[in-house]
């Protein structure tokens, strides 16, 4: 099979395990042609890291060889870099989310079906070997009909890490826009579509300090422009009812929190499922442990361990851009759908819009589950 050509626009601190995947465990389906970023400094640092040639954004949106546009700029660009490759002919995959407005997604899709292109955003860690050993788990009956879920999130903020995490903390950012989508991905892959969200959300400090000891501007401070701390319920098309509760007010690392990140209550058991923020199983946290199982308790009994056997339990970043290059040149659907990027984005307006507003709200989007890896 010809290998796919990617263009990367935007080469922060994402971009990293993207090109070196794209480099090593997708290199037979995927080729990083180049990458562009506002930064002429990241973007030649990226070049000289992997071997790829640097060219300005208008360059690579016009260079014929170039298939997919990888966005990883700002969540506020993400919208912008899209729709100009999808008019410039090309596939684009976005980091989380697809974009911070909900019509500005409904724009993208649209776009992207006239044109006969796939238009889409991370995450892609429900492909991981922990999240798909759950599904399998679940269809098999393993904990009965399931009838709730608990997700729970709380940490500090990326402030802590991120030499410059303002962009992190603006209006269509926050815990809700940043790490909601590896939960509600999760969620949706699983059970279905949800078709009916309440939520609660406040902006508990109106300024953060930059923590991160590798930034030169450490001890500076910002303005806080979102909400800080989200709790959400959510009733699926399914039946499951779902509490996500996502914060970045604590003062730990949300791996730390002696929560259990995912649960599912079922008629006939409870499953515990790894941090959807990974691929591995239990126990696995984005610093680089990895988790071998998941647990599942049967009734009232104990906990046991159900080994995860899968390719993919590392920082495997990059297979849904890989698995939508298999379908551009075999055919097929690719499994971190435009659909499914849309439905999480209309969920977490919804969420907010439903905490200033004081009210429930009905989606009109929905999304398929996609086939099990």
């Amino acid at each position: 099979m010809e290998r796919v050509k990617v263009g990367v626009v935007g080469c922060g601190m994402i971009s990293e395990i993207y090109l070196s995947n794209m480099t090593t465990m997708f290199s037979d389906v995927l080729e990083a042609r180049a990458c562009a970023d506002i930064s002429q400094t990241a973007a030649d640092k990226r070049a000289e890291q992997y071997g790829i040639m640097t060219m300005s954004v208008d360059e690579l949106m016009s260079d014929p060889e170039i298939e997919v546009v990888l966005n990883l700029t700002v969540p506020e660009a993400h919208y912008e870099i899209a729709r100009k490759a999808l008019i410039a002919g090309k596939h684009t995959y976005s980091e989380k989310p697809l974009a911070i407005r909900f019509e500005d997604g409904e724009e993208l899709i649209a776009l992207a079906k006239e044109k006969k292109l796939l238009c889409t955003a991370a995450p892609d860690t429900f492909l991981g070997g922990g999240l798909q050993a759950c599904r399998n788990l679940i269809d098999e009956g393993r904990i009965g009909a399931p009838v709730s879920a608990q997700c729970f999130m709380l940490a500090w903020g990326p402030e802590v890490f991120h030499p410059n995490p303002e962009f992190l903390y603006r209006d269509g950012a926050g815990p809700l826009y940043d790490m909601g989508p590896y939960y509600l991905t999760a969620l949706t892959s699983i059970f279905g579509p949800v078709v009916k969200v309440s939520g609660h959300a406040k902006r508990t400090h109106p300024d953060r300090e930059i923590l991160a000891k590798n930034s030169p501007r450490r001890g500076e401070r910002f303005p806080c422009e979102t909400e800080t701390f989200v709790s959400a319920g959510l009733e699926f098309e399914s039946g499951l009812i779902a509490n996500v509760i996502l914060s970045w007010d604590m003062t730990f690392p949300y791996w730390e929190s002696d929560l259990p990140l995912m649960q599912v209550f079922g008629s006939g058991g409870t499953l515990i499922m790894p941090d959807p923020n990974t691929f591995g199983g239990v126990g696995s946290t984005p610093v680089g442990d990895i988790g071998m199982n998941v647990k599942l308790r049967a009734g009232a009994g104990d906990y046991a361990d159900i080994p995860v056997v899968s390719d993919y339990m590392g920082n495997c970043r990059g297979v849904g851009l890989a698995d939508m290059a298999r379908c551009i040149r075999l055919g097929g659907t690719p499994r971190v759908s435009g659909e499914r990027a849309l439905h999480v984005l209309e969920i977490m307006q919804s969420i907010i819009k439903s905490s200033r507003d004081g009210a429930r709200y009905e989606l009109k989007t929905s999304c398929a589950r996609p086939a099990p890896m």
